[in-house]
């Protein structure tokens, strides 16, 4: 789906759930652009999902909203947190009288597992809202995944690079830019498409043992890939931080994977492509790392 240019006549008021996260940013910087006002949803912006005020202002008088499922990896229970944030989202959007929404899913949702679980939640919450443009933006593999949640800058310092993922699979990996760029374009389409699931499997498709050359090189370094036992990487999780509750998450989603059930429901093909390599965000991602 391209992108327009110019602005238009007749601004939209979206409101923007995670305004300050990659995807986020995106979405906003592109519909801005665009000529519409955008309201962003962020606790650093003072507008957080939990501030009940806040957040019913933020969605009065709005006719769109980019709405997600934030991760959170200290969460004691994340499907417990997930489903309360779902059902505050949903009760905010009934209420404010958006007609249509762009929510940002997972490409292996329709398996309500793991860490798409909260996801498939929230797309459950708003098929009952009967709203007249709504879209589930099913998204691969974020590639941002291999900088923050994995580590791979810490891990990449011993040569070895280690999660619970098999190593010999390929898995569509996708940029958080590009996820925003199509959010945004489906946001100021004129026309909204009539399908409500849209997949997105990225720039391509990469095993975890190919991803880790490509990055491992990029940064100048010799990095081996190595997945490793589920009790073990759960051990490293909870040690950096992640609640238990959100490890075993990541080890129903990684399993799942493993096994090679199907995530995707289409086949690859243009529609579903996104022009980011991993090759390219690689490189962008050394050259972001150099110069910090």
């Amino acid at each position: 789906m391209s992108q327009a240019v110019g602005k238009i006549s007749s601004p939209r008021t979206v409101v923007v759930i995670g305004a300050t996260n990659e995807v986020g940013k995106a979405v906003a910087r592109v519909l801005t652009g665009r000529g519409h006002i955008v309201r962003g949803v962020a606790r650093s912006l003072g507008v957080a999902l939990d501030y009940s005020d806040a957040l019913a202002s933020a969605f009065s008088g709005a006719d769109s909203a980019y709405v997600m499922i934030p991760f959170d990896v200290t969460a004691p229970d994340l499907h417990r947190f997930e489903d309360e944030v779902s059902e505050r989202l949903a009760a905010v959007i009934a209420k404010s009288g958006v007609r249509r929404v762009v929510l940002l899913s997972g490409l292996n949702a329709h398996l309500r597992m793991g860490t798409s679980l909260g996801a498939a939640l929230m797309e459950d919450r708003l098929a009952a809202l009967g709203l007249d443009e709504l879209v589930f933006l099913r998204a691969s593999f974020f590639m941002e995944n291999f900088a923050k949640g994995m580590g791979f800058v810490r891990q990449a310092a011993s040569g070895i690079f280690m999660t619970p993922f098999r190593g010999d699979l390929p898995m569509p990996l996708i940029a958080a830019s590009d996820l925003g760029q199509r959010a945004a374009a489906l946001l100021d389409a004129t026309r909204f498409p009539s399908e409500r699931i849209i997949e997105l499997h990225g720039g391509g498709y990469y095993t975890f043992e190919q991803a880790t050359t490509i990055l491992g090189s990029a940064m100048g370094r010799q990095v081996t890939y190595k997945a490793a036992p589920f009790t073990e990487a759960r051990a490293g999780m909870i040690a950096n931080g992640l609640s238990p509750s959100f490890a075993d998450a990541l080890g129903e989603t990684a399993a799942s994977f493993n096994k090679g059930e199907r995530w995707a429901l289409e086949a690859p093909s243009i529609r579903n492509a996104t022009p980011t390599t991993f090759e390219s965000w690689a490189q962008a991602f050394a050259r972001s790392q150099s110069a910090a």
